[in-house]
């Protein structure tokens, strides 16, 4: 009864068309969250979809709790696909801005651009996987990938490159810490697969997130500081593929996530969002530079490639010469070509 009302009520606001009640009722609406099951829903659109904001994903989950990948018309055009005919999107709010004005002249930025501010939001539509034409052929998700030493070795090091803070291996009783006096991430060299990946991501949070933190191990500020820094972890492998099958409730509740407050979810929730749509961004170019490059080659390997093309230039000019030259007949062809024909 009480998704069906939050849902008659949703859908009520969006006929209306007013984006302030809308944000509000959000924002009431965040303590569902609470419940591990509603989060852990959270983070797997975030997942799905990193780019849309922590208010957006409520707003859709509001309106379809279990919806799937979506996209605006424009977007699924552009990939290719089309949308079904009669359907109706589910709404977003999409933000508008407008050039920004001093002294009645537009403020440029260094550039020369005329720098954009936020104006306000306007109610937008996006459409899930399933209202695709197409739907039935797209590809399915595939298996966790964590057995892929490959996988997990190009991870590593794009993740190596996206930390800002220095990685060590080591020995270590615990599987990782990030040291903000050191400025370094700790990682137990016993670590390998998933294990490695989710605490890697684990303390690349801490790192970005938590670095002038004064928290202690079991108070309240540590416990809000592990539930980002693991379901960042969670979104950014389940993104990769990465095993994620230990991320059970009763994991999640052990973070004390039906103690915090509404305020404190709601800034844990955006949090989450945007560290991991950000690593994500990153960890994507640093696999497609890795995917791009070439195996560096040693001054003797080029020379050897350079001689070689060469002579085979030097070949390729002495046979075109070769055929060029007109073909001297032996005796017996002479003799045959002038008796060609007669006696027939």
């Amino acid at each position: 009864m009480g998704d069906n009302k939050e849902q008659t009520d949703i859908q009520s606001l969006l006929a209306q068309k007013d984006t302030t009640k809308l944000s509000s009722f959000l924002k009431e609406q965040i303590s569902d969250y609470k419940n591990s099951e509603m989060f852990k829903k959270y983070l797997d659109f975030v997942a799905k979809c990193p780019k849309y904001s922590s208010r957006n994903i409520r707003m859709l989950q509001k309106q379809k709790p279990n919806i799937g990948h979506v996209g605006t018309f424009t977007k699924w055009k552009e990939q290719g696909y089309h949308i079904k005919k009669g359907e109706h999107g589910y709404k977003i709010l999409m933000p508008n801005f407008r050039p920004k004005y001093e002294n009645g002249k537009p403020v440029l930025d260094e550039k020369g651009n005329k720098v954009q501010e936020l104006k306000g939001f306007s109610i937008g539509t996006v459409f899930e996987d399933k209202q695709l034409v197409e739907y039935e052929n797209l590809p399915k998700p595939v298996e966790y990938l964590n057995q892929d030493p490959n996988n997990t070795k190009d991870l590593f090091m794009a993740l190596s490159e996206v930390s800002e803070v220095k990685i060590g291996l080591k020995p270590l009783e615990v599987d990782g810490f990030y040291s903000p006096q050191d400025k370094c991430i700790f990682i137990n060299a016993n670590l390998h697969g998933a294990d490695l990946i989710h605490t890697l991501i684990h303390e690349v949070t801490h790192s970005k997130l938590h670095t002038k933190s004064e928290a202690i191990f079991g108070d309240k500020q540590y416990t809000l500081q592990e539930l980002e820094a693991e379901s960042t972890a969670y979104i950014v492998a389940n993104n990769y593929d990465i095993d994620t099958s230990k991320y059970t409730m009763g994991y999640l509740n052990s973070w004390g996530l039906d103690k915090i407050s509404n305020e404190e979810l709601q800034g844990v929730m955006e949090n989450i969002q945007k560290t991991a749509r950000g690593l994500i961004e990153k960890i994507d170019l640093e696999l497609e530079k890795r995917k791009n490059l070439e195996p560096t080659k040693s001054k003797l390997q080029t020379e050897i490639q350079e001689a070689k093309k060469e002579q085979k230039e030097l070949l390729k000019k002495h046979e075109e010469k070769q055929k060029k030259k007109p073909k001297k007949e032996n005796k017996l062809d002479s003799f045959k070509n002038k008796f060609k024909g007669k006696g027939e």
